[in-house]
């Protein structure tokens, strides 16, 4: 350890040290020091971010960039726990992602633009060239809303150990990604910072513990110190991401959970009666249990049964809900190829056409908050009413279907079986529909690939290749940065309760001497609220999950291989390959990856194929009285 190293680690050691002692000194409980350690790290933050703007307005470029360094590590000392007390202000006011939104409750487009530590970052990426004006205003209304915050905060127990374990996703997936950090080269020393201010915090614990409890003290502390020194001594772009999760992330997740079982402190499901989308009792992020699909379902809980889910597989599968009973979902999503079809664009009723878009996949689509490509459907509910009017694929009406059903017997006894709860005498009917539908898509899910084995510490075995290649993925490349883990889809962590969009500034196909741009406009066109102008060409981030199954790729199925999607990326998107596109979200900066480099992304991407148990289709259709009926195939015609 060189000297600046030790100077370094002793500025940062020696105030927790003292504070430890003089609380100590204070006689206060556990509660009270964390609480004043809470505090007191407040106090710092806002003083931190007042030194910054004072230096702007000097416009010292040496002191702005150092205030700014201090001011980062101060909100990561802050983080864990100022992101569980003020979720929702951080998010919009202090460390929001760095792109306009649309205001969520406004009954128009209400434009709400960037503002906090993201859009600062990225303003200081341009450092020394800085734009001084901008980041004066930004850096003001970050002191005023850091000045706005409650003081004397009471921190209770549990709520350290819950604050703790969201910090470790979020560290994992949006600090060590660069996402945070948009601009400047902070994710190793911002989330250091994060694991040293937990590393003091859960250490005031230890005395509560029994002596035969010393095993978990010593792996919880000992994965703390792994951490630090792996974020001390690497680089962004070698940082073994995969060591670290498997060393310091699920050891400590595990570890805090087991400590706070121990002390007997209260769990969140004991507290609220509120549904959460990540399941807090999981040991890990790649947990097949870490995500709840039950939070994005809007499905009663006492319909969400095998039977409505059997149910909505035999509709899925069945090609009476379509004009001419010789489509059916399926005819779209067949299960072997992830619930894909293989085609660009799918092929449309009749056969004449094709439909507007390439057919998503379906395995852990229950994972966003919005369907389709330019996300114009709620949820998984609200799915099936968009497929049966499309004159391109159902083509048909709900009244019609249901009309259709009752004709049938079988048809009638399974919906009576499975909604012998439903109040109403009609069981047949355009809800119970959609439940069994939903409750089906909503039951694909899987997480037991090669990599998740790898990534819960259940196997050590894995190719090279695919570990270098997750490293690059949520390093050098970025990927991580739009493809959050676990589902590695645009749903946000670490709550997970919100689903994103990019523009990438797609072309009608790739490779290509002469690109032209794709003319589908995507979400922008799907909803009046969001026609706004940096929606436009916007689409949803899919999952990269089972993509070795799911070619060809993007909206419009214009790359038909993973070496084509990952060369686009590589040259920076539409705007990198000579295209324009205003408002792109992909960075157009050449990513300046080897073809080495490529091909190891494309192996983890592959490592993630899992259809395990999803792809048995049903074994007979129900019958109806009409014998032309009874002569469809189960899945349709293709």
């Amino acid at each position: 350890m060189t000297t600046k190293t030790i100077k370094i680690t002793l500025l940062i050691i020696l105030p927790f040290t003292f504070l430890l002692f003089s609380f100590q000194e204070k006689g206060l409980t556990v509660e009270e020091l964390i609480s004043e350690r809470f505090n007191q790290r407040q106090n710092a933050l806002l003083i931190s971010a007042k030194s910054f703007h004072q230096a702007l307005a000097s416009k010292n470029v040496k002191a702005i960039k150092r205030t700014y360094d201090s001011l980062r590590l101060a909100y990561k000392r802050w983080e864990y726990l100022g992101e569980y007390k003020f979720q929702k202000l951080i998010k919009e006011q202090i460390n929001g992602a760095p792109l306009p939104k649309i205001e969520e409750n406004g009954f128009g487009p209400n434009i709400k633009e960037p503002i906090g530590l993201q859009v600062i970052d990225e303003c200081m990426g341009e450092y020394p060239g800085l734009n001084i004006p901008q980041l004066l205003d930004l850096s003001h209304k970050l002191v005023e809303t850091l000045q706005g915050l409650p003081i004397n905060i009471r921190i209770y127990d549990y709520e350290v150990f819950e604050a703790g374990r969201i910090e470790l996703v979020r560290v994992f997936t949006l600090g060590l990604t660069g996402f945070d950090n948009p601009g400047t080269d902070h994710a190793l020393s911002d989330s250091k910072a994060v694991l040293e201010a937990m590393n003091a915090d859960y250490s005031l614990f230890y005395s509560q513990l029994k002596d035969f409890d010393s095993p978990l003290k010593n792996s919880i502390q000992a994965s703390f110190d792994k951490g630090i020194y792996q974020l001390n001594a690497g680089d962004f772009e070698s940082f073994d991401r995969a060591n670290f999760l498997r060393n310091t992330v699920n050891p400590i997740m595990r570890g805090l959970l087991k400590m706070q079982e121990i002390l007997e402190l209260p769990m969140p499901q004991e507290l609220r009666n509120t549904r959460a989308a990540w399941n807090y009792n999981a040991g890990s992020l790649f947990d097949e249990n870490f995500l709840n699909p039950k939070y994005y379902l809007s499905i009663p809980e006492i319909f969400n049964t095998s039977a409505v889910r059997n149910l909505g597989r035999t509709l899925f599968f069945d090609p009476i809900l379509s004009a001419e009973n010789n489509r059916s979902c399926a005819s779209c999503h067949f299960p072997e190829k992830a619930f894909t079809d293989g085609e660009p664009k799918s092929i449309a009723t009749g056969k004449n056409a094709t439909v507007k878009r390439n057919a998503l996949g379906l395995v852990n689509c229950v994972f966003s908050d919005r369907m389709f490509h330019d996300l114009r459907a709620e949820g998984l509910e609200d799915q099936i009413d968009h497929v049966i009017a499309d004159s391109l694929e159902f083509n048909t009406t709900i009244f019609k279907i249901i009309d259709k059903l009752n004709l049938s017997e079988e048809y009638r006894k399974l919906f009576a079986e499975a909604f012998k709860n439903y109040e109403g005498i009609h069981k047949i009917n355009s809800q119970t529909i959609s439940f069994a539908m939903a409750a089906y898509v909503g039951s694909l899910t899987a997480f037991n690939s090669t990599f998740d084995q790898y990534a819960r510490n259940e196997t050590a075995n894995i190719d090279p290749d695919v570990k270098n290649g997750f490293n690059l993925f949520m390093g050098k490349a970025a990927c991580g940065t739009c493809h959050f883990a676990p589902v590695f889809n645009g749903t946000v962590p670490p709550e997970y309760e919100e689903s994103e969009s990019e523009v990438l500034g797609i072309p009608v196909s790739w490779p290509s001497k002469n690109p032209k741009a794709d003319e589908d406009r995507g979400r922008a066109m799907a909803k009046i609220k969001e026609q706004v102008d940096f929606y436009q060409y916007s689409f949803k981030t899919v999952s990269v999950r089972n993509v070795g199954l799911t070619a060809p790729y993007m909206h419009n199925g214009g790359m038909l291989t993973l070496e084509a999607v990952m060369d686009f990326y590589n040259r920076g998107g539409g705007n990198g390959i000579g295209l324009d596109f205003p408002h792109q979200t992909l960075s157009s900066t050449p990513l300046n990856l080897s073809k080495k480099e490529i091909q190891q992304i494309i192996k983890f991407m592959q490592s993630l194929t899992d259809v395990e148990n999803l792809t048995e289709r049903p074994k007979s259709l129900p019958k109806f009285d009409d014998p032309k009926l009874n002569q469809r195939s189960i899945g349709g015609e293709y």
